[in-house]
């Protein structure tokens, strides 16, 4: 399918028909999915998750998305969360780049909390969401749709799961043939491009 047909065939749906998704296509999907760029501090990982009691739990672990239980499949993303910016010099790179984009009040409260399970989360979390993003155009590539899902408790996700301490899931990325009509795609502002600099 066309890229630009990709795009606008992506919705976000909650509700599926009882169809199951291929294991063709879940590997087209899990390879989006690995194409999408990692960095060198984290590595990704996918779980793919089909049983009807699993996802009863995972859906149990999420915040008014009880609605993933009844996807066909629900892909789990992780990040490999062994890196810690409280081990890096001052002068490090990643360091330096934190307190350019964030500031140093923000890094330092990174640096002294207690619970580094959460800080490593958070740092690692936003490179995923491209290849969760890649998952869902695949998806809508073959006539699927789906929903990123964050607000979830990602302590009892990882228990679940059974993953190890240096692994945690990021976000959920159920899928399915869609059992709601879509909605036309919601665009931003039509006047929401700026040149050089900003003169609205």
């Amino acid at each position: 399918m066309e890229i630009k047909k990709v795009f606008k065939n992506r919705r976000s749906v909650r509700k599926f028909i009882d169809m199951d998704v291929s294991d063709e296509i879940i590997d087209e999907i899990l390879d989006a999915a690995n194409t999408a760029p990692c960095t060198d501090t984290c590595n990704y990982f996918f779980g793919v998750v089909k049983d009807s009691k699993i996802k009863k739990q995972i859906a149990d672990a999420t915040i008014y998305a009880n609605w993933v239980e009844k996807a066909p499949v629900i892909f789990v993303c992780c990040s490999n969360i062994k890196y810690d910016i409280k081990n890096d010099k001052s002068d490090s790179y990643a360091h330096k780049g934190m307190i350019a984009r964030y500031g140093k009040e923000v890094v330092d409260l990174m640096l002294n909390a207690k619970d580094r399970k959460s800080i490593k989360t958070l740092i690692q979390s936003s490179p995923v969401y491209i290849a969760a993003q890649h998952m869902i155009l695949s998806a809508a590539s073959n006539g699927l749709k789906g929903c990123l899902v964050d607000f979830i408790n990602l302590e009892e996700i990882n228990k679940i799961l059974k993953l190890p301490d240096d692994i945690t899931c990021e976000l959920l990325v159920p899928i399915g043939y869609p059992g709601e009509s879509s909605t036309p795609i919601k665009t931003n502002e039509a006047n929401n491009v700026f040149y050089e600099k900003w003169d609205k």
